[in-house]
């Protein structure tokens, strides 16, 4: 009950300070610049303060540094490197970094984190395989925190969409670590779910909007990929069930899948496979005239979807369930595509009767 009633006033503190702190940085920011100013890509007409990741950064390691104990040593590689990831962000959101020297960072803080013991150790049957050699072990580790970041950032493309799957990453992170009686795990989870509400309601605001940025998106989805990588240690002591890979794959899937699909299509079309287009799940929703809110809702129920297969065919995991995860995927992209030809065509038409 005291556990209870101490990560209830944790989470609540957390959500007060960031909408404390947000009005003060949106004011900071605007005399910076560091704002997102509007162009063909862009569905936002207004420049809009470039915030988000900073202030959940912020108040998380502030809190942090007063309620979490010594316990969490091992936990200081992730810290320390996500908030270099932070700091990374923000540059880029000022100076727009290039995408290779970003990747080289990336490449580099995931190689301590191999190196500090925080590794894939076990595939835990996908693919049938189980325990694996040090060395795949730190080419493994390296390639899904680098191909995680990246497809993560990718998604931060409408209101609420990046927001939403962290938030619902640390939730399910804060019931893994509930479950484990790991409550230090687990102040960390909750103060980030705080923290990340109160960015999503200025997020959803119309009149004093904030976006994530590129130090939002890159901190949240490392720093999530890292706690799934390390949580897999809780998988050695729990036979029935694969927390840490289950973690991954739950908050993962969709966003690499999507990336994966846009990566594939630019270079069918001949194109530059990291330049920047409109092709990805939640721009073609955008063009059914959705609002954000309600790709959110679709993006999270595909979630869903995918994580419904995941539990049925987890018992006996397997290739299978990787691959039924895809298909699942890519039938519901299709069916969205086809509806928004379906509905240009319409358009068309009227304009031609016009």
């Amino acid at each position: 009950m005291k556990n209870c009633i101490e990560l209830s006033i944790l989470g609540i503190l957390a959500f007060t300070l960031s909408m404390c702190i947000i009005p003060l940085m949106r004011t900071a920011a605007q005399k910076l610049k560091l704002v997102d100013v509007p162009n063909s890509r862009k569905v936002h007409q207004t420049a809009i303060p470039l915030i988000g990741g900073l202030v959940i950064g912020i108040v998380v390691i502030l809190l942090m540094g007063v309620t979490v104990n010594n316990s969490l040593k091992e936990m200081l590689p992730i810290i320390i490197t996500s908030y270099i990831m932070l700091l990374v962000g923000a540059l880029d959101d000022k100076t727009d970094i290039k995408a290779i020297y970003k990747l080289g960072i990336q490449l580099c803080v995931s190689v301590i984190i191999a190196t500090s013991g925080i590794r894939i150790s076990s595939l835990y049957g996908l693919f049938g395989v189980y325990e694996i050699n040090i060395y795949l072990q730190y080419i493994l580790t390296v390639l899904v925190i680098t191909t995680a970041v990246n497809s993560f950032n990718l998604i931060d493309g409408i209101d609420g969409l990046a927001g939403s799957v962290a938030g619902i990453g640390f939730g399910l992170f804060f019931i893994i670590t509930l479950i484990e009686g790991n409550i230090s795990l687990a102040k960390i989870g909750i103060l980030f779910i705080g923290s990340i509400l109160a960015f999503l309601k200025y997020n959803f605001s119309q009149k004093n909007k904030i976006f994530l940025g590129n130090s939002g998106a890159l901190f949240l989805g490392y720093l999530l990929i890292c706690l799934g990588i390390y949580i897999t240690k809780f998988d050695h002591s729990t036979a029935h069930f694969p927390y840490g890979i289950f973690f991954i794959l739950f908050v993962f899937t969709i966003p690499v899948i999507d990336s994966v699909r846009v990566y594939t299509d630019r270079i069918l079309r001949g194109k530059s496979a990291f330049k920047a287009d409109k092709t990805h799940i939640h721009h073609h929703l955008l063009q059914l005239g959705l609002s954000h809110k309600k790709i959110t809702l679709i993006f999270l129920s595909i979630n869903v979807i995918v994580l419904a297969i995941q539990i049925i065919f987890f018992k006996s995991y397997s290739i299978y369930t990787v691959l039924l995860s895809f298909l699942a995927f890519i039938l519901i992209f299709k069916l969205i595509k086809t509806i928004n030809l379906f509905v240009t065509w319409k358009k068309k038409i009227k304009q031609i009767e016009n």
